[in-house]
C-alpha cells in the first residue's frame, strides 16, 4: 500500500470514527433528554394546576387551563372517583388504578399509549387542596419533546448515508488512483521500450562507423606495401577501438542505476583530483583551469560517479572553447547542500538547444552520442542533487551541481 492510499484511507477513517462517534452520543443523550424535557413540563404544569385547585374549590377554573402540551389530565378523590377530567363526561365515574393507599408520596412517570395510538407522558402525582388530598394523573403530549429524539436519528441517517457516500468516494479515488498507476506504469514501460529501440538505434548508428572504419583498415593492412604503412593502419584501428569502447562505456554508465554504497567524502579531493586529470586535456588547447582548493566538504556520495560527472562537465567545457580560454571550477557549501560550479568562456548554448541539452541522445556536435550531459543530471539526481545551467552565446556557459551534505 503506497503512502497515497494510506493517507486517502487514513483521512475518511479518521472522520468517520469522529463523525460516528458524536452521532451516537447525540442518540445515546437524546431519550434521556427527552424524558428530563417531559419531567420539567409536567411538574410546572401540575403546580400551576394545585394554584388553580387551591383557589377553586369547584375545580370549574381548571375546565378553561389549557396547554398544547396536555393531552388530559384529572383529579381523583381517595375513593378512586373523578371529580375532575378534562373529558367532563367522565366526570363521577371511577378512575381505573386509583386506588391512593398503593400510591407512594412522590412521583410516578411512565409512558401509555392512548387508545388513539398516540403515545403520551403519564405523571401521577398527589395534590393537596383546602386540607383534601387527590391524585392528580396529567398525560402530556410527546411529540415536542420526542423531537430532540427525531433530530438524533435523522441525524443518526444522514450521518451514515454521508459516510457511506464518503466511502464510495474513498474507494473510487483508490480504484481510479491505482488505474492511475497501472496507466503510468504502463506508459513507462512503454518509454522503457521506445528508449531501448532509440538505444538499439543509436548503438547500431554509432558503432556502425567505428567497425566499418576497422574493418576497411584491416582490409589495407592487408595489402599493405610496408610494415610503416600497415603499422598506419593499425594506429587508425586503434581510434576506431577507441571510439567505440568509449560509446559502449558511455551507454553502460547510463543505462545502470547506481544503489552502491555512498560514504562520507571529501568534495573537495574529489574536485582538486578532476581538476588535476582534467589539465592534461586542457592545456594543448590553451585552456587554462582556474581553481582554488577549498576546505573539506564532505557529501554522501558514490566518488567515482562524482569523479565521472565533474569530468564530463571539465570536458564539455573545454570542448565549447575551440579557440581556448578560461575554466573556472568553484566549491562552496549553502546551508545543507554542496554547491560546485564550472563555468567557462566559450561559445555558449543557443536558448533554442537549452531546453534539450540534458535529454538522451540529443547532441549539437558532429561527433557524440548526447549521453554527457543526460548522463551527469542522472548522477546528480542518484545522490538527491540536481544539475543545472546558465548560457550566453559568445559570453559562455556555468553548470551547477547542487548535492545534499552529509549528516
Amino acid at each position: 500500500m503506497t503512502k497515497t492510499t494510506r493517507l486517502i484511507i487514513g483521512i475518511p477513517l479518521c472522520f468517520t470514527v469522529l463523525v460516528l462517534w458524536f452521532a451516537w452520543s447525540a442518540f445515546r443523550t437524546a431519550p434521556p433528554l427527552a424524558a428530563e424535557n417531559l419531567r420539567g413540563a409536567g411538574l410546572s404544569i401540575s403546580a400551576a394546576i394545585e394554584q388553580l385547585a387551591v383557589a377553586d374549590n369547584s375545580f370549574r377554573s381548571l375546565a378553561r387551563y389549557t396547554t398544547p402540551d396536555i393531552a388530559y389530565f384529572a383529579l381523583i378523590d381517595k375513593q378512586g372517583v373523578v371529580r375532575f377530567h378534562t373529558n367532563s363526561g367522565l366526570i363521577g365515574q371511577p378512575f381505573p388504578n386509583a386506588d391512593q393507599k398503593t400510591l407512594p408520596s412522590g412521583i410516578i412517570e411512565n409512558r401509555e399509549q392512548l387508545g388513539t395510538g398516540e403515545e403520551v407522558y403519564i405523571l401521577r402525582t398527589k395534590l393537596h387542596t383546602n386540607g383534601e388530598e387527590y391524585l392528580l394523573v396529567l398525560a402530556l403530549h410527546t411529540y415536542r419533546a420526542d423531537q430532540v429524539i427525531r433530530r438524533a436519528k435523522t441525524g443518526v441517517t444522514v450521518v451514515s448515508a454521508l459516510t457511506v457516500a464518503l466511502w464510495g468516494l474513498t474507494l473510487f479515488s483508490i480504484f481510479m488512483l491505482r488505474r492511475e498507476e497501472r496507466h503510468q506504469r504502463e506508459m513507462q514501460r512503454r518509454e522503457e521500450l521506445a528508449r531501448l529501440g532509440e538505444l538499439g538505434a543509436v548503438m547500431a548508428h554509432e558503432i556502425r562507423n567505428p567497425l566499418a572504419g576497422i574493418k576497411g583498415y584491416a582490409q589495407l593492412t592487408e595489402t599493405a606495401d610496408d610494415l610503416e604503412q600497415a603499422r598506419l593502419y593499425a594506429d587508425k584501428i586503434v581510434t576506431q577501438s577507441i571510439r567505440m569502447e568509449s560509446l559502449v562505456d558511455d551507454l553502460l554508465s547510463f543505462a545502470r542505476e547506481d544503489r552502491g554504497e555512498r560514504q562520507p567524502t571529501d568534495l573537495a579531493a574529489l574536485v582538486r583530483d578532476s581538476v588535476m586529470m582534467i589539465r592534461m586535456e586542457a592545456d594543448p588547447d590553451y585552456v587554462e583551469v582556474i581553481h582554488t582548493p577549498q576546505t573539506a566538504i564532505k557529501a554522501l556520495v558514490a566518488s567515482d560517479r562524482i569523479i565521472q560527472l565533474l569530468l564530463n562537465l571539465l570536458k564539455n567545457g573545454i570542448q565549447a572553447m575551440p579557440d581556448g580560454g578560461k575554466l573556472r571550477v568553484e566549491l562552496k557549501d549553502s546551508k545543507s547542500s554542496a554547491i560546485i560550479k564550472i563555468c567557462d568562456s566559450g561559445v555558449g548554448i543557443p536558448p533554442e538547444s537549452l531546453p534539450h541539452i540534458f535529454d538522451p541522445f540529443w547532441t549539437s556536435k558532429a561527433k557524440g552520442t548526447g549521453l554527457g550531459l543526460a548522463l551527469c543530471r542522472k548522477v546528480a539526481q542518484e545522490h538527491g542533487g540536481s544539475l543545472t545551467v546558465e548560457s550566453t552565446v559568445g559570453v559562455g556557459t556555468t553548470f551547477t551541481v547542487t548535492l545534499p551534505l552529509a549528516v
